[in-house]
């Protein structure tokens, strides 16, 4: 486009390759060709040059960004991955604009991509920039061979050539051997391949069988997907059609239900998936046919199959931290029991002890008033209650017994809970 802006200088290009993606441009009505042969020429037009202008400023804001991403790739790792940053709405598209350019550098390490997620509170709000793992870059396209002529069709291609459904008659065969296609490498890398009713899935409602033409499985990962005819203008709405009314001998406007055939087919995953922004239909389109997608789609399964890998190795390693904590957390509270018992029986000892020091005060004070006592019989009384008194005293006395460390032996699994910080003492995922 900036050549033909330049004016067609000759010199540039050689062949016709040239002239075939200015027809493209010229079909988007962003430059006008005229003449065939040596009088061929192309002049852009004003949405071509708004176009140029857009381009040019995004290239200058993406040097920015890049430059800025890579200093900020240095600032994060000399942080050692995790770095506090700005955040919120205020800051979301600088953060968007810069996620992007770390993208797009050169230190970027492989299978990983920035992400700045809120590590704070509604009242505290705080974000921190990280690395995410990124597992698209983990993954080549590898081609997806497709036969001119097909001998005998894999089951999935047979059942969809024999089903005939969201493929007009005359595209069936192309739709059945692009099936079978992507049916056979499949299985030649080891997946499997089978009609996605076959497989059943759990909901909040029960169980239900997966939808499409076409379930490839590696690992614990089904992915479903649907063959489909296009219908005019890209799916657009149906147009009115007039309709003669016999009856009463009038014209009505309705809806067009006839389908008219396109040959324009698609693939579309069918299972509800979250891809980050990823294709997630692949069709026939003016600059790519379905044929040349297939390789994408296999490629998307693969990413789809090794972050659903990842989550479940994340998953196992969360319950496993979780389970250690519960069980550290269990063995803390029964050490925490055993210390609130003996703190109990410790202030038990302290105030039997400090009682019998106070009651010993008031013997010796009462055997001196019975010493000074004249009457005989009183006296005799008065010195069998101080033998008993001082008996008694003695038998409360905790330093006249044995030493005894207390622990309590017998208590049930709910008398921790006062103990566990919020833990559950049934497990770890009771309530908290």
């Amino acid at each position: 486009m900036r050549w033909i802006n330049d004016g067609c200088l000759g010199g540039v290009f050689e062949g016709f390759s040239h002239r075939i993606a200015a027809r493209a441009l010229a079909d988007d009505r962003f430059i006008t060709i005229t003449g065939k042969g040596p009088s061929w020429t192309a002049k852009i037009t004003q949405r071509g040059v708004e176009l140029l202008e857009g381009i040019d400023d995004s290239d200058t804001n993406n040097h920015t960004h890049e430059s800025e991403a890579d200093k900020f790739i240095q600032k994060l790792t000399a942080a050692g991955g995790v770095l506090e940053v700005e955040g919120g709405y205020s800051h979301a598209s600088a953060n968007d604009a810069l996620i992007r350019g770390v993208m797009k550098s050169a230190l970027r390490p492989k299978g990983y991509k920035l992400e700045i997620t809120s590590v704070g509170s509604w009242q505290s709000p705080r974000y921190e920039a990280h690395w995410a793992r990124h597992f698209p870059d983990d993954v080549d396209e590898r081609p997806v061979p497709i036969r001119d002529a097909v001998g005998k069709y894999h089951p999935v291609a047979k059942s969809f050539r024999e089903a005939i459904r969201g493929v007009s008659k005359e595209h069936v065969a192309r739709a059945s051997k692009l099936l079978h296609a992507l049916a056979t490498e499949s299985a030649s890398r080891g997946y499997g391949v089978a009609l996605p009713s076959s497989h059943k899935r759990a909901n909040s409602r029960g169980t239900t069988t997966l939808e499409g033409d076409i379930a490839i499985t590696i690992g614990t990962t089904t992915v479903p997907l649907e063959m489909r005819e296009l219908p005019p203008n890209g799916g657009a709405a149906r147009p009115y059609i007039s309709k003669y009314n016999p009856r009463d001998r009038s014209w009505t406007l309705g809806i067009n239900t006839d389908f008219e055939p396109t040959g324009r087919l698609q693939l579309e995953l069918t299972q509800k998936y979250s891809t980050n922004g990823r294709q997630e239909r692949f069709r026939d389109g003016k600059r790519q046919q379905l044929d040349s997608a297939l390789p994408a789609i296999l490629r998307e399964i693969e990413i789809q199959h090794l972050e659903n890998e990842w989550k479940r190795e994340q998953a196992r390693l969360k319950e496993e931290e979780t389970q250690r904590r519960w069980e550290a957390a269990m063995k803390h509270a029964r050490i925490r029991i055993q210390d609130h018992h003996k703190a109990q029986q410790l202030t038990v000892q302290a105030n039997a002890w400090a009682e019998a020091d106070v009651l010993r005060a008031y013997v010796d004070a009462l055997e001196a008033r019975v010493a000074a006592e004249q009457d005989a019989e009183l006296t005799n009384r008065g010195q069998a209650w101080l033998a008993w008194a001082r008996d008694h005293i003695d038998a409360k006395d905790p330093l006249l017994r044995p030493i005894e460390i207390p622990v309590l032996t017998d208590y049930r699994d709910e008398d921790l809970v006062p103990f566990l910080d919020g833990w559950s003492p049934y497990g770890p995922h009771g309530m908290r």
